[in-house]
């Protein structure tokens, strides 16, 4: 098992110290490839819980990699393999005399499932890789001591609430109004435009943030990026990314090149 996996595991088991928790937490942020393998596991572990393979929390069960895996517990194959792992792991426990039997029997079973999950998800969806990469809740907050812009804040709190209709009627109005515009306002209605299928809006949203000519101008690229994945244009997205991956100093470059091993 590798280290990453361990660290899920301690994470899920409760066993981290709190500084441990905290780092691990912020490597999930940074890192996509984990966040979904512990995403992948929290479900493993409610169908798998207690042995009741085909049990558990129905919000989880749901979604569509769940409904996947439940579909290949329900299969003549999993039911053999089932029986199997329980019947060797409860000779084993009724052995306490014989604890590397009882240990190679559970690390079998964790090796079934970790095949299992390469085999489901070795191809993530263009649609669960703009999920994992879009990252709406790290968008700076409009939100400050020194902001008294009381339109911006009821769009923010829109969006936030995933209200994007009103929060792009709420944005608009503001770009219009405002001589000086906070660039922000870029990345938060080109998502929401994003968010609504509303693909071209989106683009000029980010490349008026590209034009911007302020601090926030560099991420307009990365956005770009993410309205290529939605529209699951493969073309435009190499392109971007690719332009992204060839300066180090570029908005998200490690994100970029990591995205472009997923989509290879």
């Amino acid at each position: 098992m590798n280290n990453s996996l361990l660290e899920i595991e301690k994470y899920l088991d409760g066993e981290m110290s709190d500084e441990e928790k905290q780092t691990f937490e912020t490597k999930i942020d940074s890192d996509p490839l984990l966040a979904r393998e512990l995403k992948f596991q929290k479900e493993m572990r409610v169908i798998y819980d207690n042995q009741k393979w085909l049990e558990g929390d129905k919000k989880a069960l749901e979604k569509e990699k769940s409904q996947q895996m439940l579909s290949f517990f329900k299969s003549e194959e999993a039911n053999v393999l089932k029986n199997t792992i329980e019947e060797v792991v409860s000779q084993n426990r009724s052995n306490s005399g014989n604890r590397n039997l009882l240990f190679v029997s559970i690390a079998a079973t964790v090796a079934i499932l970790i095949a299992i999950s390469v085999f489901l998800f070795k191809s993530p969806s263009y649609e669960d890789l703009y999920t994992d990469y879009i990252n709406i809740e790290n968008i700076p907050s409009l939100v400050s001591r020194g902001n008294t812009n009381g339109l911006l804040e009821e769009a923010q709190l829109e969006f936030e609430n995933k209200k994007y209709k009103e929060a792009i009627h709420k944005f608009k109005v503001y770009q219009q109004n405002e001589v000086s515009i906070n660039p922000l306002t870029y990345i938060y209605l080109g998502v929401s435009y994003l968010e609504m299928h509303q693909y071209e809006n989106a683009l000029l949203q980010f490349e008026q943030l590209s034009k911007s000519n302020t601090l926030q101008s560099k991420k307009a690229d990365w956005y770009k990026v993410m309205v290529f994945l939605k529209q699951k244009d493969k073309n435009k997205l190499l392109e971007t990314l690719q332009y992204i991956i060839a300066d180090k100093s570029n908005y998200n470059f490690n994100k970029a090149q990591q995205l472009l091993k997923e989509i290879d």
